[in-house]
């Protein structure tokens, strides 16, 4: 598992991208710990956790 700190713009952007599914799987994620690429393609989840700071995102891939 995989857990950033985003804005809550990056989290609607990338869940938006999810149910869209469309475009390149490959994308890259501005984070406060630094730039990370996800292939959207393989994420078996998104999480977005209920009480935390806004945009607060994990990721979980096969």
């Amino acid at each position: 598992m995989l857990r950033l700190t985003v804005d809550s713009a990056v989290a609607d952007e990338v869940t938006g991208g999810l149910a869209a599914d469309r475009g390149p799987s490959w994308r890259s994620i501005e984070a406060e710990e630094g730039t990370f690429w996800i292939d959207q393609g393989e994420l078996v989840y998104v999480r977005l956790p209920p009480g935390e700071a806004p945009g607060r995102v994990g990721f979980g891939g096969s």
